[in-house]
């Protein structure tokens, strides 16, 4: 198992925020990157990008994914290396967060263990995410955590967390749900028309515009 790391995709000149981007299952490559420098160009995203890599390779060849083993690992990272992460190794300290499936669970658990210094966390951006939505979850206590808004975009068509994580936990995720807790720093979006029959990372990026012209993020 490799120790999580922060990886630097994009840091043009004068900038002074950081976007750190969590995905559900790691991957680097120049598609991944590739895929959400244009999805964040497309929304006005024009400060530094990074990737928050944490390895969720739990796969058995015979049974699949391990989804709680998992589940455990991204809790740990979140828990254990996301703040140490970001101040040792991001220069800018205004912080956006994006996280998909379950890279909304690291983003979760770092957001509640957050303590307060002079890094902010500014708006928090969770995309198919695969965190319980109900109240299992401490969801205000999490979103009083940051500065900005924690946005929530999910999707009632989402084929992934309707099936596997319902079965696996019991409950609905908050991709596929709102998010049950009022708090007035969280925003629940519903992209179902948008995004459909899918749990793919491009399409769930492809909604960022979105949530700029409704006025949701400023980029």
């Amino acid at each position: 198992m490799d120790s999580p790391e922060i990886r630097l995709f994009s840091r043009p000149a004068g900038s002074s925020k950081a976007l750190v981007f969590v995905d559900g299952f790691l991957s680097a490559d120049k598609e991944r990157c590739d895929i959400l420098l244009s999805a964040l160009n497309n929304a006005g995203w024009h400060h530094s990008v990074y990737q928050l890599w944490w390895d969720a390779s739990s796969i058995d060849s015979a049974m699949g994914l391990n989804y709680h083993k998992c589940k455990s690992r991204a809790k740990f990272v979140g828990t254990n290396n996301f703040q140490s992460l970001i101040e040792s190794q991001i220069l800018e300290p205004n912080i956006c967060l994006i996280a998909h499936s379950l890279g909304a669970r690291v983003a979760y658990e770092g957001m509640e263990s957050w303590a307060q210094n002079h890094y902010l966390l500014e708006d928090v951006i969770l995309l198919s995410g695969a965190v319980r939505r109900d109240s299992s979850k401490n969801w205000g206590y999490v979103a009083g955590k940051i500065k900005g808004t924690l946005i929530n975009v999910y999707n009632e068509d989402d084929p992934t967390l309707k099936k596997r994580f319902k079965l696996a936990e019991a409950g609905n995720a908050c991709g596929s749900k709102p998010i049950k807790e009022y708090h007035p720093q969280i925003k629940n979006e519903d992209a179902t028309f948008f995004l459909g029959k899918s749990h793919s990372l491009s399409k769930a990026l492809s909604y960022l515009p979105e949530l700029v012209k409704k006025g949701l993020w400023r980029t």
